[in-house]
């Protein structure tokens, strides 16, 4: 395992061809310009119309590169209240009203009538974030019901655990341990087997703590923060783990036991199901969100509505957080939540 103070991205093959289909658009548009000024020039130049043609291009061209750079830089749109089909409309609309306010120019100035279109594209851009913060305020009230339902169950289930297991467990190595005691002198061997059967009796009882409490915030997390829990979870590892972590400054509690639980059934999935050879780790504190990644290089085609992968939606989502889950059939499996932390 190792741990560095930097995160590597890497652009996806998609973000690529966007980029490059991008620019061969630009390039077609600015040589059918480049024809029609020379051929403007060739034929005694005048009132030059390829002015027209070059605002018509730009449109496409323009409204073309907003989303390109939209879908290649997702931290411009990435935060509260925004969601991409909202970033993409407000470029849109900026981009429409250059093109009016062009027009307007070129056909000699006047009265600033791009001034009304204006007005009805901040309408809409307005209409549509009302729209995303309801649903989103929508959103949240669900996933946070569906969390506190969830902790109940937990709570149900760790009080029949401990009446259930733990405790009969306890009280039966007591009554052992009081016949071994009564037994000492009379027979000692019946009080060696019986001491035998409570120390037996002992190993599975810690086995059932440890089996109760999981869920539950570890100490190390509380004492020592992310990194170190996550390097702890990473040692425990039967997979080698490649851990990367910058978490400055410190998210609060709920925040950091939602990112811990992210890593931790990351890495118990890829243990069980995935048979993958290497997990690398990625967290870090990017402005007001905390960015946690997890890809392993088994075999893929994991269940993101199955019960552990569900439980994580809801507890991100809960926070006001994004989680996604990646994982074709061949692998490589990615999980990734995004986590609002304040500033």
């Amino acid at each position: 395992m190792t741990q560095r103070t930097t995160l590597t991205r890497t652009a996806p093959s998609t973000l690529r061809t966007n980029r490059i289909a991008f620019a061969i658009h630009a390039c077609v548009a600015g040589g059918i310009v480049a024809l029609l000024t020379l051929i403007w020039a060739l034929t005694g130049a005048g009132y030059f119309w390829p002015a027209w043609v070059a605002l018509g291009l730009m449109l496409p061209v323009g409204i073309h590169g907003t989303v390109t750079l939209l879908l290649d830089r997702p931290e411009l749109w990435q935060r509260r209240g925004m969601t991409l089909a909202l970033a993409i409309h407000m470029g849109v609309a900026a981009v429409v009203e250059l093109f009016l306010v062009g027009i307007w120019a070129r056909a000699g100035g006047g009265y600033f009538w791009p001034i009304w279109p204006f007005i009805g594209l901040v309408l809409t851009v307005a209409v549509h974030w009302g729209f995303v913060l309801a649903l989103r305020v929508e959103h949240l009230e669900a996933a946070r019901a569906s969390t506190m339902e969830l902790q109940e169950n937990d709570l149900r289930r760790i009080e029949r655990d401990l009446h259930d297991g733990a405790q009969a467990r306890l009280v039966a190595l007591g009554i052992n341990l009081g016949m071994a005691e009564q037994k000492f002198d009379t027979d000692p061997e019946a009080a060696k087997a019986l001491v035998t059967e409570a120390r037996v009796g002992v190993g599975d009882a810690l086995r059932e703590m440890r089996d109760l409490v999981r869920g539950i915030r570890p100490p190390v997390l509380a004492d020592r923060g992310l990194e170190a829990a996550i390097s702890a979870l990473a040692d425990h590892s039967p997979i080698p783990v490649d851990v990367v972590a910058n978490v400055s400054p410190r998210p609060d509690d709920p925040i950091e036991t939602a990112a811990y639980f992210v890593v931790a059934e990351s890495l118990t999935n890829a243990a069980k199901h995935a048979d993958a050879s290497r997990i690398d780790v990625r967290i870090e504190r990017v402005g007001q969100l905390l960015k946690v990644e997890v890809m392993d290089d088994g075999r893929g085609a994991a269940d993101p509505t199955g019960a552990g992968l569900l439980g994580l939606r809801r507890r991100v989502e809960a926070l006001d957080g994004r989680f996604t889950v990646v994982s074709p059939a061949g692998g490589p499996t990615v999980v990734r939540a995004e986590i609002p932390c304040g500033s």
